[in-house]
């Protein structure tokens, strides 16, 4: 059982979920726990502020109440300590909640807080930066680059329709997918025109993308949209809405050996792996965990630095 905590919130974050943290907030007294809330403003205070923490010995968890940017820069600064994480969804994304099935009631998350069990996962890395989701280059990394933050904090979702018209219009480009054997050599290439690396099932919070994909797990998933042109891109984005992206259509064959599933769609290959290179002729803009990284290319491969992550009783 925990009963003291510090929490971290993004003042700025999903202010029309404000009332969440309160409400949490209000239960986690109900249920005679102690904690501190301390305001951040940027990744690197996410960061430094758990890393006080840690340092401190004082609280039994560090909480990160926000959307997933704010987890994982609190994430950031808990990784490798034995300090668990915990999760508040009080932002406009909350796809880590809903991957660990956390709910929106604030009982439940004050109850997952102090009795909920506590999961060792291993984030990504993507140029040497950490990733608790996914990382993508073309099109939902077009999306983030575009997005007016001004914009989100006052219509949330909203904000972006214009960024995803303005991604869907454009002509996408082509990017090279290197899976390296043990001796850093190129195995196998594949190209796609949009790919999401990622280490959960869900896409954008309820959209299966990666099946067989486990927070828990230390691997990866290649999620590569292969069918070349706009409307091939789109057509595989409208099957991953339908939910086709649930079933396989075929396993992928190497060597006698099956490596990863293409899916009913067929336009959409997953590849599990360690490592993956992405990378383009021209500069393609890259994200992780929803925020804008940088371009192409793009190295990525699981950390040794392990999180300590707070689930509810039935996850």
């Amino acid at each position: 059982m925990r009963k003291k905590f510090l929490i971290i919130h993004n003042k700025m974050a999903g202010r029309l979920k404000a009332p969440v943290l309160a409400r949490v907030s209000k239960q986690l007294e109900r249920q005679g726990a102690l904690f501190m809330l301390k305001a951040a403003s940027s990744v690197q205070e996410d960061i430094d502020l758990a890393r006080a923490a840690v340092a401190s010995h004082e609280v039994d968890a560090v909480i990160a109440a926000g959307g997933d940017s704010t987890i994982r820069g609190v994430a950031m600064g808990l990784m490798g300590s034995n300090m668990p994480l915990g999760i508040i969804p009080a932002g406009t994304g909350n796809v880590l909640a809903q991957e660990i099935e956390l709910g929106h009631k604030p009982k439940k998350i004050a109850q997952t807080l102090i009795n909920g069990l506590v999961k060792t996962i291993t984030p990504g890395l993507a140029n040497g930066e950490p990733f608790l989701l996914m990382a993508g280059a073309g099109f939902d990394a077009q999306i983030v680059k575009n997005l007016d933050h001004n914009l989100k904090q006052r219509i949330r979702k909203a904000a972006y329709i214009g960024p995803t018209l303005k991604a869907l219009a454009a002509k996408p480009q082509r990017l090279v997918i290197e899976f390296p054997d043990d001796q850093g050599h190129v195995a196998k290439s594949y190209e796609a025109s949009f790919v999401v690396v990622t280490k959960v099932r869900l896409y954008g919070g309820s959209f299966i993308l990666a099946p067989e994909a486990e927070l828990t797990k230390n691997d990866l998933h290649v999620v590569m949209f292969m069918n070349p042109g706009r409307f091939g891109l789109i057509k595989a984005l409208i099957c991953l809405a339908l939910g086709r992206n649930a079933h396989v259509h075929a396993q992928v064959m190497e060597g006698g050996k099956a490596v990863g599933q293409m899916m009913k769609n067929r336009g959409i290959m997953i590849r599990p792996c360690q490592k993956v290179r992405i990378k383009s002729n021209e500069p393609v803009p890259t994200q992780i965990d929803g925020e804008w990284l940088a371009a192409t290319p793009l190295d990525i491969s699981t950390s040794d630095a392990p999180i300590q992550l707070i689930v509810p009783q039935t996850s």
